[in-house]
């Protein structure tokens, strides 16, 4: 197995051959890993692939490893984390029940626990921004934000930007797959 760095106008894309391509931006300060002949990226700067880094894995044994390494975690409509809590707004949290419900992610339900899922949906839906391959890089750039804000206390100051860019996923992601699911589509 091998994986290449393919460069884009403004980003790159890390292609896995066998595996699943990486959307990366080089200049926000995540820096790839190797393992086993495949790319992933190293959101906390280890050097040593974490679980939740490890986009071959369940997303429930990602989210439970992200969960417990960085102390946030969903209650319905608010995310916590160490010192504080977070609404989650009205709307992205409506567009992360529809698109759970309607099965838009891309989730191996018999490899995965899917009560588990639906109540940790947010955190599930960030690593998957992480993974993802739409070509804008930034998401990188989010989770790493996140992680930051939450270790200094100051989660509450970026949260709006995080909103913002986890809509537009949303919406990105929803429009994908509407050609396949007919006239779904992400609810503004």
């Amino acid at each position: 197995m091998t994986w290449k760095l393919v460069h884009k106008k403004s980003y790159d894309i890390i292609e896995n051959e066998n595996g699943k391509n990486l959307s990366y931006h080089p200049n926000l300060g995540i820096q790839i890993i190797e393992k086993d002949g495949f790319a992933f990226k190293d959101l906390n700067a280890t050097g040593n692939l974490d679980i939740f880094e490890d986009w071959r894995l369940p997303l429930t044994l990602r989210i439970h490893d992200f969960k417990t390494q960085f102390g946030l975690w969903q209650e319905k409509d608010c995310l916590y984390y160490p010192k504080g809590k977070i609404q989650i707004p009205v709307d992205v949290y409506d567009n992360l029940l529809f698109l759970y419900e309607h099965k838009l992610f891309h989730i191996e339900e018999e490899k995965e626990d899917m009560k588990f899922i639906k109540e940790n949906y947010l955190l599930g839906v960030l690593l998957l921004m992480f993974d993802n391959d739409y070509g804008t890089g930034k998401e990188d750039y989010l989770l790493q934000l996140i992680v930051q804000s939450v270790q200094l206390g100051v989660l509450e100051n970026v949260m709006y930007s995080i909103w913002e860019a986890v809509r537009n996923y949303l919406k990105t992601l929803s429009e994908k797959r509407n050609t396949a699911l007919g006239e779904m589509s992400y609810v503004s």
